[in-house]
């Protein structure tokens, strides 16, 4: 209360400097969120570029036994069973499963193929820094495991 007895004083601090102290708090707030984003990109970046390697591994995996050794086989076994077919030793019929698993070896080794493209064109882009793959190599690979489970 005043002397005089009527009423109070308010008073106030004025700071006469500014140091500037909330306007360094919140540059350093903004610094930590840029750093935390910049190292949560970079955790991001190294999981999708180690995950389409594996897509990569698994599709490169299926399609070279492919090559190495179904389609090889299949070839085989269509030859001699159109050996077997010209010595009257099996009827038509399995002369046409040889030549329908023939068929599907193929149709399932070109899947393959497609499936490993897929996959070395996910990794580039993982490596490159071309962006969010994740939806696209889980295809991939779930393609491949598919197709790897098949034969």
């Amino acid at each position: 209360p005043r002397a005089d007895g009527g009423g109070f004083n308010i008073a106030f601090e004025v700071p006469l400097y500014d140091f500037g102290r909330a306007r360094v708090r919140e540059a350093e707030q903004r610094y930590f969120e840029a750093l935390n984003a910049l190292a949560e990109k970079a955790v991001n970046a190294r999981s999708e570029a180690r995950e389409a390697f594996g897509a990569y591994k698994a599709t490169y995996t299926v399609a070279a036994q492919y090559e190495r050794e179904v389609l090889p086989l299949r070839e085989t076994i269509s030859a001699e069973t159109e050996l077997q077919f010209n010595a009257m030793q099996v009827d038509a019929f399995a002369l046409l499963e040889a030549a329908r698993a023939k068929a599907q070896a193929k149709v399932a080794s070109i899947e393959a193929k497609r499936n490993f493209w897929l996959a070395s064109t996910d990794l580039s882009a993982a490596v490159l820094g071309g962006g969010d793959i994740k939806d696209g190599a889980a295809i991939v690979a779930a393609d491949a495991s598919d197709t790897s489970r098949g034969h």
